[in-house]
């Protein structure tokens, strides 16, 4: 066994890269300045991780902290110890054991992120909700899931569904001392923790609702599907071949002892399908097959069988072939990969010195590959934010970030989000500068990221550098009072394919508000695997047209339709208030036909008389 725990500990181990430009390495990236600088989760950052999120981590700047060394080293070898005796506890075969190690080697061998993600839902099957879990199982459980929860918010939702499932087992089994210690060793777990990583108390409440705002518009904001239907006709049979495993579970003799065991592992499968068929993109389908193995593999062994082996287990070969099918080469590779991996990483491990000198080397080359801004010649030691994303120009500089609590604009999905970055700004506590570019994510229209922050800014900032690829903006020294002032449009209905002329307006911006209601089959789509896209149409004043993603969640907050922003230099027209790009009209479209989706669009224009717009000569 130990040789077993020292292999599988060393493909989780993990030595960071120097941080680069772009949308992971960035928030990445801004996570460890939250712990290097003792930002406050809940009040500085609302996130879908927690403050101990920095861990996981895979870009790191100024070095490597001990911290994340003993975590990737020691960390990892009890979390792979802890996997492996809870394999030979629970699985009375070698044949299952065998599978169940096979696929915890093949999903570290991708990402040790599959196994972390697993880690909860295993350790609550396997040792928290059984009847005959030694003591010190459930201790080792709970252990990890108070832990877990504060690396991501995710994996507290998957430790909450556990320990809500414990409480009403026990209590009908009417073990309530059981249940005392359960929940509160948890709960001081939890806040133990929550206090070791520099966390107020009182952030809490902030931290639940935050997270919880951010995670749920998660699923709806950043829905895509980019892989083949072959691809997802394989993950449709996996989730059958489970779904046959679960209905063929309710007709067993063991039921009434094994129900909350079944409940969870419900539970816990909807975790891991959203979780790889939400975002249906080259990263996650790569990650959503070997999680599915792993789970598979165990699924059988969780449950009191007679046989040996199950018809689940064909859901193996299903993982692989989806996994070969969508690119051939992660299973090709693998053998010499891993050969590569474990003669690579004691030195990693053994040579700190060594490593460091490489990590320093490349973060040299890194820099030296995208030239400085040279932003701290004129920030000083001010305050700074970015908007949208790319931390990594800021954070390279060592420059007094400050940024609003949803960090990234993209992610800020949800009305409530757009709002508390509006109030961060128009509070005392707004940074001095703001390095800015409009830019997006999942080809979205622009203005829709941070949409109410971006309406304000001209009102509260002015640009002090304009470059190619980014705004310097300065906050202005008299703010203003009071909200933007809008002049609203009565509300109507519309539908898809309508073409809709923008109100007559006196040289002013003009806001769009969009409610898009969804349909029985629409709820009921984005429940069970994704909610249905939606396009916006605009038609400029030479009568081109410009077509972007919209997020019906945060169309409800409004955004900018008047002027055009679909680039940095219309962005730094609107911020001087120079003549840029009119629309004339818009219309909404639904993507691959799912327009039986949505039951009914309500549209609300209003004019935005603070923010002057003179439309271009050339229009």
């Amino acid at each position: 066994m130990a040789t077993l725990t020292v292999l599988l500990a060393l493909l989780l181990f993990q030595f960071p890269s120097p941080g680069k430009p772009g949308l992971d390495p960035s928030w990445e990236m801004v996570l460890v300045y939250a712990h290097r600088h003792a930002l406050q989760f809940g009040r500085d950052i609302a996130f879908t991780y927690g403050p101990y999120g920095f861990l996981t981590s895979r870009f790191y700047y100024d070095g490597v902290p001990l911290v994340k060394i003993l975590w990737e080293s020691t960390g990892k070898l009890v979390l792979a110890a802890t996997l492996v005796a809870m394999a030979a506890s629970n699985f009375s075969s070698w044949f299952r054991f065998g599978l169940f190690y096979l696929g915890l080697i093949f999903a570290a061998k991708i990402s040790s992120d599959i196994v972390i993600f697993l880690c909860t839902p295993l350790l609550a099957l396997c040792w928290l909700l059984p009847p005959k879990s030694k003591s010190w199982q459930v201790a080792v459980a709970l252990t990890w899931m108070a832990f877990l929860a504060q690396v991501r918010f995710n994996y507290f939702i998957q430790a909450l569904v556990a320990i809500g499932l414990v409480i009403p087992s026990l209590l009908l089994e009417r073990k309530s001392k059981k249940l005392l210690v359960i929940v509160s060793s948890f709960t001081a777990g939890f806040v133990f923790l929550w206090l070791v990583a520099g966390q107020a108390i009182n952030n809490l409440p902030a931290y639940f609702r935050s997270s919880w705002e951010i995670s749920n518009g998660y699923l709806a904001a950043m829905a895509v599907n980019r892989v083949p239907i072959t691809t997802w006709c394989i993950a449709a049979g996996i989730c059958l071949l489970v779904v046959a495993f679960i209905l063929s579970l309710l007709r067993s003799q063991n039921l009434r002892a094994e129900k909350w065991i079944l409940l969870y592992f419900c539970c816990a499968w909807y975790f891991i399908w959203k979780y790889g068929v939400t975002r249906a993109d080259t990263g996650h389908i790569v990650l959503f097959f070997p999680t599915a193995f792993v789970f598979c593999a165990a699924a059988p062994g969780l449950f009191q069988r007679r046989h040996w082996w199950s018809f689940l287990d064909a859901s193996l070969l299903l993982s692989l072939a989806g996994l070969w099918l969508f690119n051939s080469g992660f299973l090709r590779h693998t053998p010499l990969e891993l050969a590569q991996r474990l003669h690579a990483v004691p030195g990693e491990l053994f040579r700190s010195k060594r490593q460091a000198q490489r990590f320093a080397a490349a973060e040299a080359a890194m820099e030296k590959a995208h030239p400085s801004k040279n932003l701290g010649a004129i920030v000083g030691g001010e305050t700074i934010d970015v908007i949208n994303f790319d931390q990594y120009f800021v954070l390279r500089e060592h420059l007094n970030y400050w940024p609003r609590p949803v960090f990234q604009s993209y992610s800020a999905y949800t009305p409530a989000l757009l709002k508390q970055n509006l109030r961060f700004y128009q509070s005392s506590s707004a940074p001095q500068f703001v390095f800015a570019r409009l830019q997006s994510v999942d080809w979205r229209f622009p203005a829709q990221d941070d949409s109410l922050l971006l309406e304000e800014l001209p009102r509260r900032y002015s640009i002090t550098k304009e470059a190619n690829d980014f705004l310097l903006l300065h906050r202005k020294p008299v703010q203003p009072t009071g909200g933007l002032l809008r002049e609203k449009f009565p509300m109507r209905h519309v539908s898809f394919g309508q073409e809709i002329e923008l109100p007559e307006t006196v040289n002013c911006a003009v806001e769009l508000r969009a409610i898009f209601r969804p349909s029985i089959y629409g709820a009921a789509r984005a429940f069970l695997v994704q909610p249905a896209e939606v396009s916006l149409v605009l038609t400029d004043g030479k009568q081109g047209q410009h077509t972007g993603r919209l997020i019906p969640e945060m169309a409800a907050a409004g955004f900018l339709v008047q002027p055009l922003l679909e680039s940095d230099k219309d962005f730094a027209d609107f911020m001087a208030a120079r003549p840029g790009r009119s629309v004339r009209s818009i219309r909404f479209e639904p993507v691959s036909a799912t327009g039986n989706c949505w039951s009914q669009i309500s549209i609300q224009f209003s004019k935005l008389p603070e923010l002057p717009f003179g439309p271009a000569t050339a229009d």
